[in-house]
């Protein structure tokens, strides 16, 4: 049999190159890529002290197939596993010490939201394909054994992993992929406008949905209406989507889909949850995605993901065990992943999380730590048996957004001049934000920024201001509008992030030197967004993924700059205000972007083209860039990223491993 012979060669293949056993390393995205293997050729390391199968899976599972409780190895894993070594999740830069692992040990972590734990749903999630530390360069199969992409951008070939199994034994096969497009997507009670933007031509949702082509049992295509290679970024990070955005448990979910199951037999079930005859809402209870993996009513629901959702015996404490399916292994040919339990707690509310950390209850933890807290984390590090990472944070954590098309005339005759915002940007000291706010763990946005107007400029800043007009002051000594009328900021915001009140408040502050006034006020969140969509935000605080995998400065950075503009390019012109050129600039890079292929040398060089016009224009004022995030990791855990995102080290929680 295939695996069979997969299972002795993988431990010769390993004894010379890793990379060799899994075929040739993955091409620029901007070409056809090969099915991948890992992103650089290492050396195996000491083969396994016991020989045979159950050297290569976790004793407990060994001790199953002994007992006839499950099958052997060789029929669990798919054809072509996927291959975790060095810079493969990871790159080598941010794992340097990454060796292959060994079985055992429960990682403890914790949550404050009941049904939900972010840290553990992002360990738990796997994306269709994927690359090394999040990123979009190198793009290679995951889920997805591996893809091509044609010539113009428009058609996509992927293979799936022959072999591959559900966590409950039940194969994985272009059947889950065709019910997922057709029967979810294309069913209006389940889907009233259609397919998810993700897979219409240009991730718009004017765009022409793609068509789906079955080629056979583990081969399909998808074809764009017009270049969209930006799509192999939609089914690898963006969202933090997983694998169910196009695969799912048909085998599962037909049993409550009236094109597969008569309403005679739905009725008894829609009756038990009193629904009557709404079908949809029996079939949305019973559809688990990737967002609801943490889920009390996902327990026992099949998975792709390293570790399945089990029933607790004790309330507020969610338990994960490992997937005995799961179709990753490491260098060696041990089937991943190694830690064999996740235990996360539920507890009244951040702070008691972080209360956990101290007393060394926690093994892992990213979602709810705070740089604020890391002398409290190092003070504590040795009597709780963990360690305090600063890694990088995903976004750009605090920007301060004006709302160029608010309602009141004078303000938009200032927010729309580019002086006034230069003017902004040169009155922040962000060197006292860094210092005071994020503790010196931050640098000034010279990408989205740059250079000149990253700056601490008073003098500059009040020689803009009096250039616009503003030039008569208040008895407070507030600058006057150009027209004489009194002028003040209303800055809104909610409770997104801790840092965002004490930056508005600095921003206050500071911009008083230049004689701005500027009101706080901090709103729900929900009301926040009500306010953002209705065009009734003037200014806020909020961050931003302006750099990262994308330089992704339209879609919705232009609601938060420019409501009516954005209004205007969602309805072609029927609603909202038609947005000035430079407005318009930055839509078609953006959809430049998204016809090219992600990590490609032309998306690339486009990336770097907005980012420049970023800095021309100042669509944004981005206080700081590359803020650090504190990750807790107990000490004896092992291949932990040591730089880059802190978040990827969540996606990369399969290769991690106590020491004993």
């Amino acid at each position: 049999m295939i695996r069979t012979h997969w299972l002795l060669t993988v431990l010769i293949c390993a004894a010379l190159f890793v990379a060799a056993c899994g075929g040739a390393a993955a091409p620029p995205a901007a070409e056809a890529p090969a099915a991948e293997a890992p992103a650089a050729e290492a050396p195996a390391a000491e083969a396994p002290a016991a020989s045979g199968e159950s050297a290569l899976e976790a004793p407990a599972l060994a001790e199953m197939v002994a007992a006839g409780e499950l099958p052997a190895l060789a029929d669990r894993l798919p054809a072509n596993p996927k291959v975790i070594g060095p810079g493969v999740l990871l790159s080598e830069a941010n794992t340097p010490d990454w060796a292959p692992g060994r079985y055992g040990g429960t990682l403890n972590s914790s949550h404050s939201v009941a049904d939900w734990a972010p840290d553990i749903f992002v360990m738990l999630n796997e994306p269709l394909l994927q690359a090394p530390d999040l990123s979009v360069q190198n793009i290679q199969g995951n889920v997805l054994e591996s893809f091509e992409v044609s010539d113009d951008n428009t058609e996509f070939i992927f293979h799936m992993r022959q072999g591959m199994k559900w966590s409950d034994g039940e194969p994985v096969t272009t059947e889950d992929v065709r019910f997922t497009y057709e029967n979810i997507y294309g069913n209006e009670k389940l889907y009233a406008s259609g397919v998810p933007n993700r897979f219409r031509t240009g991730y718009a949702s004017s765009g022409e949905p793609m068509t789906l082509e079955i080629v056979d049992d583990f081969t399909f295509k998808m074809k764009a209406a017009a270049p969209y290679g930006g799509f192999l970024r939609n089914i690898t990070i963006e969202g933090w989507n997983g694998y169910t955005e196009l695969v799912n448990p048909a085998h599962i979910l037909k049993q409550f889909h009236p094109d597969f199951t008569s309403m005679d037999d739905l009725k008894p079930l829609l009756e038990a949850e009193n629904l009557t005859e709404e079908w949809w809402q029996l079939f949305d209870m019973r559809w688990c995605q990737n967002w609801d993996a943490t889920a009390d009513r996902c327990i026992g629901y099949p998975t792709l993901n390293p570790w399945v959702s089990v029933a607790s015996e004790t309330p507020g404490v969610k338990v994960f065990e490992r997937n005995p399916y799961y179709w990753k292994v490491d260098t060696e040919g041990k089937q991943l992943p190694y830690i064999d339990k996740i235990v996360s707690l539920q507890v009244e509310d951040v702070e008691m999380v972080n209360q956990r950390v101290l007393t060394g209850d926690i093994d892992f933890l990213r979602e709810s730590t705070g740089l604020v807290k890391v002398p409290l984390y190092k003070e504590n590090e040795a009597s709780g048996g963990y360690r305090t990472v600063l890694l990088d944070m995903h976004v750009d954590s605090s920007i301060l957004y004006l709302n160029q098309t608010f309602e009141n005339e004078t303000w938009r005759q200032l927010a729309q001049d580019l002086r006034f915002r230069q003017a902004l940007s040169l009155a922040v000291n962000r060197q006292e934000i860094i210092d005071s706010i994020y503790y010196g763990f931050a640098s000034l946005p010279l990408v989205s920024v740059g250079e000149e107007f990253s700056q601490y400029d008073v003098e500059r800043a009040n020689a803009l201001l009096d250039e616009l007009g503003m030039t008569e002051r208040d008895g407070e000594g507030y600058r006057l509008a150009p027209d004489g009328s009194n002028f003040t900021i209303l800055l809104e915001h909610a409770a997104h992030a801790p840092d965002l009140e004490p930056v508005a408040e600095l921003l206050t502050e500071q911009l008083r030197e230049v004689g701005i006034r500027i009101q706080i006020k901090r709103i729900d969140s929900q009301l926040w967004s009500e306010r953002l969509d209705a065009n009734e935000l003037q200014a806020t605080v909020f961050w931003g993924h302006d750099q990262g995998w994308d330089s992704d400065y339209s879609g919705n950075k232009i609601n938060q700059i420019g409501s009516a503009w954005d209004i205007w390019l969602d309805t072609n012109g029927q609603e909202g205000e038609e947005p000035p050129q430079w407005i318009k600039d930055v839509v078609e890079l953006d959809a430049k972007r998204w016809s090219a292929v992600s990590g490609s040398d032309e998306f690339n060089q486009l990336k770097e083209e907005t980012f420049a016009w970023s800095r021309a224009n100042l669509p944004m004022i981005t206080i700081v860039e590359t803020v650090k995030y504190p990750m807790i990791v107990n000490q004896k855990l092992r291949n932990v990223a040591e730089g880059g995102y802190a978040i990827a080290s969540n996606f990369a929680g399969e290769q991690l491993w106590y020491e004993e």
